[in-house]
């Protein structure tokens, strides 16, 4: 790619974005990687209120980051627990010339959410229980682990404080303390933007 035509938020769309992927990749994009529109919309709902510290929870090849930093002055910090995705991820992220945007790999228990006032999650922890939704076998995959990741990014979000915003993608969203409250949603309710009252 050549600096003096950089991808940019108007010239990333979504199949331009799948094809700087493998091809493995490319073929389960659809389902493991938040669609363009909706990480559009969940990064507006994120950021109306200021520029912040952004945690994409289970941040796979860092499309959500990368989107995220291309259209807001943000900072969007990735955890993922595979290796090959976070290093894919950070390959990207250099490729197109991203500052504002890294992808970890770490297990989220292993995360203090103190440094990040707003989170992101599409649904990180459901291939634990459901083994068709399972991306690959590059780490143990288990119901304790389904439950110890709930039970601890719940806590996390517990000790955040009021006005804390997090959008969900799908999911159950178990991890969402009763302390947060639904205040929009979108797609069919798919999408939900969830705030700390108290």
């Amino acid at each position: 790619m050549s600096k003096t035509n950089p991808i940019d938020s108007k010239t990333l769309t979504e199949d331009a974005f799948k094809q700087l992927l493998p091809e493995d990749l490319q073929k389960v994009s659809k389902t493991h990687f938040t669609p363009m529109g909706i990480a559009k919309t969940a990064i507006e709902w994120l950021t109306e209120d200021g520029k912040k510290n952004i945690l994409d929870i289970g941040a796979g090849v860092g499309k959500f980051c990368i989107v995220g930093a291309l259209n807001s002055d943000s900072f969007f910090y990735g955890v993922e627990y595979r290796a090959s995705l976070a290093q894919l991820a950070n390959e990207l992220i250099e490729k197109l010339h991203i500052k504002n945007a890294v992808v970890k790999h770490q297990n989220i228990l292993d995360i203090d959410f103190l440094d990040f006032n707003a989170f992101y999650l599409y649904n990180p922890f459901y291939e634990n229980i459901v083994y068709t939704k399972r991306l690959n076998n590059e780490m143990p995959l288990a119901d304790s682990l389904y439950r110890a990741y709930i039970r601890h990014t719940a806590l996390q979000l517990e000790y955040k404080e009021k006005g804390t915003r997090v959008v969900t993608y799908h999911g159950d969203n178990l991890e969402i303390p009763e302390s947060y409250e639904k205040i929009k949603q979108s797609k069919n309710g798919l999408l939900k933007l969830w705030v700390k009252q108290h």
